[in-house]
């Protein structure tokens, strides 16, 4: 909507682009239905109040004669367009912003809206601000070898003015396990050493890779504080769904696990109701009422006939076996590849998955990994309750939320193709498509740069189970140290 596209405008060229029209006209119409304006509106609606009213517009064109924006990079096509009204009459604007930190396309933000200000400002003089003032001069050289390769940038050269760290370090965890194991361990050490635990962050592409992370640092006794919006892992709705099978088996009167399975069974949650119902006139448990239900279709009826049977057998399985067989015998899979298909592409249900499997393999039975995962869920409301009473503390966040901000010691989780880049890039890439995969290295640079004096690379061998390869982004950085370890 930031980028002024309407849905008369829109013609969905997916099952997933259409689900997102329709969704955007119900969501629209419900809105004017109660005369509401959410922030987007605010934008538009002025933008629509200076195209309809010339005379408004030029109001404000004489009331303010100076413009000055920073932030330039995050900037969106309806804030364009309104810098332009405002400023066209005395040409007076001053924009503050880096394109090589332009990473926030999701939300409408385009770098080209730096590129082109020459074109759209003939007068424009720039000045370049090259001087670096947070980070050593090998981690900005690491930087600068790493943004060059985009080839949509303005051309420039960060210059760092001290040179008080060592080079950038990569290292190289078996899998996500011990890549936390390792970073918690060097923390604990240097903070033990004097360290301030605030001089330390933990940067990853999505809230999903911090799992591990998340896990060895609740078992430690290091303070640390993540993003208020980070969600537990083990709540995610694949997660949650998966763990719902393990759940029923361990107690076939839980209905919350019934209520959870049901998506992955492909029936809809209103049968909740009947599931309930069949438990009274039945005289049976939940597990037993759901392979009751009539759903109208034979093949579907005879599937949850069998679930109760192939529910029980999970309890003696270890939790890696039984979600092995959650997946192949009772259809998960099936199910992931739907919400595949009609999901977004920044929707991958199947890394999730692989994630759980890694974690599970920690276990040996049922009963202790759900009890492992209901308490990191309690956790994750906990320190995120008490994040604001921690002010010195270990930084556990998303790169998009690090932007702005610095750190004298910064760790880089999952550095290999598939994490950063993430995937969904790479698919675009393999399309023809560039402009995603120039993000994600604009992201890895932004994420480089927050370090001030160590700055490390977690380059995974193996990734969700599978083998991994370094990222693309690090081949230009040969100013980093290899540790192999």
């Amino acid at each position: 909507k930031n980028s002024l596209l309407f849905p008369n405008d829109i013609i969905a060229k997916t099952k997933w682009e259409e689900d997102c029209l329709y969704l955007y006209k119900k969501y629209e119409l419900a809105k004017n239905k109660v005369n509401k304006f959410d922030f987007d509106d605010m934008l538009i609606g002025c933008y629509q109040l200076f195209v309809n009213e010339p005379s408004i517009l030029e109001r404000y064109q004489n009331r303010f004669q100076y413009i000055l924006i920073d932030e330039f990079q995050d900037i969106n096509k309806v804030q364009y367009k309104l810098m332009k009204m405002l400023s066209k009459g005395s040409q007076n604007i001053c924009v503050v912003g880096d394109d090589d930190q332009s990473i926030y396309a999701f939300r409408g933000s385009d770098p080209s809206f730096i590129r082109d200000f020459e074109i759209d400002f003939p007068k424009t003089k720039v000045i370049k601000l090259s001087q670096n003032y947070r980070s050593s001069h090998q981690i900005v050289a690491t930087a600068n070898r790493m943004i060059a390769k985009n080839e949509q940038r303005k051309v420039k050269t960060m210059i760092a003015q001290h040179d008080n760290g060592p080079s950038p370090i990569l290292f190289y965890p078996h899998d996500e396990e011990q890549e936390a194991t390792m970073i918690v361990t060097d923390i604990a050490e240097k903070i033990e050493q004097g360290a301030n635990p605030a001089d330390f962050a933990i940067l990853y592409r999505t809230h999903t890779m911090s799992r591990a992370i998340f896990e060895r640092l609740a078992q430690s006794n290091l303070p640390f504080v993540i993003d208020f919006d980070a969600e537990s892992f083990y709540q995610r709705r694949t997660v949650k769904s998966m763990l719902a099978f393990l759940r029923l088996s361990l107690d076939e009167d839980n209905i919350d696990a019934c209520a959870d399975i049901l998506p992955a069974l492909f029936l809809k949650h209103n049968l909740l109701q009947e599931i309930k119902a069949q438990i009274i006139l039945q005289d049976c448990n939940a597990l037993t009422a759901l392979s009751k239900i009539k759903t109208g279709h034979a093949f579907q009826e005879r599937k949850l006939a069998k679930l109760p049977s192939q529910i029980r057998t999970l309890q003696k399985l270890s939790p890696l076996a039984a979600l092995e067989k959650i997946e192949k015998d009772l259809g998960f899979t099936d199910y992931v590849k739907k919400r595949g298909n009609e999901g977004s592409k920044m929707e991958k249900g199947s890394d999730d998955v692989r994630n759980l499997k890694v974690a599970a393999k920690s276990f040996t039975d049922c009963q202790t990994f759900l009890e492992h995962a209901d308490h990191m869920s309690a956790m994750n409301k906990e320190v995120k309750k008490m994040s604001k009473h921690f002010p010195q503390a270990i930084s556990l966040t998303t790169i998009h939320r690090s932007k702005g901000l610095e750190y004298n010691n910064v760790y880089i989780l999952g550095a290999v193709d598939g994490g950063l880049p993430h995937d969904y890039a790479l698919d675009d890439f393999r399309k023809g498509n560039k402009h995603a995969l120039e993000e994600e290295r604009r992201l890895m640079y932004v994420a480089t740069t927050r370090a001030k004096n160590q700055l490390y690379y977690s380059v995974l061998q193996n990734r969700s189970g599978k083998t991994a390869y370094p990222s693309r982004f690090l081949y230009l950085s040969r100013s980093a140290q290899a540790i192999w370890v």
